[in-house]
């Protein structure tokens, strides 16, 4: 007897400075409910030692109803403790537990003032140690299958409440003491390696939780970062665009205008005012291709699909090839980045290019086709077909250049009976 009571102070000590400690946690630094429940569950155990010291006449009631307290928050911190959201069958095994305990609880409290709650009390008895055991079983069977991090101390504490719980209910044969001499030992063992168990579950859980947000926000910087840098990239292409595009077209705009100044208006030649005209279209174009390219509300594959088909429209009304269109969008609103859109679009308009002037055909199939992972454009002529010079020229030269820098591929496919240039842009790049 003076081994328990020695055995209980010092738990008292040890329960009573850990209690503190949580408290303080909750309150002053983390404000974290897992800690408040242990606090509960600290104290509802610091209370039964104490009464367990001041048993009077042999009086177990206010120890065994402290113990049923100990079990209520024991079922209350693993409930808020695990993710069990998603598990109904645990939640409500929890949940019924402690109302079945709190049941027995206040049919203690009541038991010498109704036969009813005496009975209850009896009912309650005979089913305490089946229930415990099966909750138990139940929380087990849940971490099990989980068993990473903080959930590895909880399925050790559990371990440790079943293992303990089975050598009390068989404390009898094993110790041939009274039960409630090396039972309650065991129970004084099991709580505080269970303690020591969740703890460090509470700060393995904080600090994976730590570990996931500092992972989130390197992963929000680095994407940050990404969008800028692709921003900036897309200032540069737009600056480099601007500058060859229109610089250019500008310049001879200037050179062509001081020639017709020299002429003078009585010798003024149409040729040079179709050049000037011819050049100033094509700056308007080029200005509409940039500003579509940089309008955010073209970043979906359904407007560029139609901006394509219209543009390749537009480009052969003039001219005595027949254009056809055919396409098809797996998913018409899903966005494409302005970088591939514009890129894209010169390679078209290149490929629209070569078949105008050097197919010699009489007509030009276009197809867009694109998926979840791809995007893939055909121009396909019936004309006489490539030269090796042309095979070999600036324009194609152009196209793969910039096929390559989209992370895609290019095909090309050249006889007597036409051209085919097959184009495929993984969008998951």
């Amino acid at each position: 007897m003076l081994n328990e009571t020695i055995f209980s102070l010092l738990n008292i000590g040890f329960n009573i400075c850990f209690m503190l400690y949580l408290i303080f946690k909750y309150f002053y630094e983390q404000n974290n409910k897992y800690y408040l429940f242990l606090a509960l569950l600290s104290l509802s155990f610091t209370t039964n030692l104490i009464l367990r010291l001041e048993i009077v006449n042999g009086d177990y009631t206010w120890i065994r109803i402290s113990r049923k307290a100990v079990v209520i928050f024991f079922y209350a911190f693993i409930l808020s403790f695990l993710d069990i959201r998603r598990s109904k069958f645990v939640r409500i095994s929890l949940i019924s537990g402690m109302i079945f305990i709190s049941i027995g609880l206040i049919s203690r409290l009541l038991i010498s003032s109704s036969v009813l709650f005496s009975s209850i009390n009896s009912i309650y008895r005979s089913l305490y140690s089946f229930v415990d055991l099966y909750i138990i079983a139940v929380m087990i069977f849940y971490v099990w299958k989980k068993r990473t991090g903080y959930y590895l101390y909880i399925l050790y504490g559990l371990l440790t409440v079943i293992t303990c719980a089975v050598l009390i209910y068989t404390g009898d044969q094993l110790f041939g003491l009274h039960r409630y001499i090396s039972g309650y030992l065991l129970f004084q063992t099991e709580i505080i390696i269970c303690f020591c168990f969740f703890f460090l579950a509470i700060i393995t859980k904080e600090s994976e939780q730590k570990n996931e947000i500092e992972r989130l926000e390197y992963l929000v910087e680095t994407e940050k970062k990404e969008k800028e840098n692709s921003l900036n990239l897309e200032r540069e292409r737009i600056a480099f665009d601007m500058h060859d595009e229109l610089g250019a077209g500008l310049s001879a705009i200037k050179l062509q205008s001081e020639i017709l100044k020299k002429q003078g208006s009585n010798t003024l030649n149409h040729d040079d005012l179709d050049a000037l005209i011819n050049i100033a279209d094509h700056m308007n174009k080029s200005i509409r291709e940039m500003l579509w390219s940089i309008n955010p509300q073209n970043d979906n594959l359904k407007n560029f699909e139609e901006y394509c088909i219209r543009y390749g429209r537009e480009y052969f009304e003039r001219t005595p090839i027949l254009f056809k269109a055919e396409s098809n969008l797996q998913d018409p609103g899903s966005s494409i980045y302005a970088e591939v859109r514009y890129n894209m679009l010169l390679i078209l308009k290149e490929a629209f290019h070569n078949c105008a002037k050097h197919s010699q055909g009489s007509s030009v199939n276009f197809s867009i086709t694109a998926d979840s992972r791809s995007i893939r454009m055909i121009v396909e002529d019936n004309g006489i077909g490539l030269s090796n010079d042309r095979a070999e020229g600036y324009g194609l030269k152009s196209m793969k250049r910039r096929v390559e820098k989209l992370n895609g591929e290019i095909r090309l496919r050249s006889d007597a009976n036409g051209t085919q240039i097959d184009i495929k842009i993984l969008t998951d790049n």
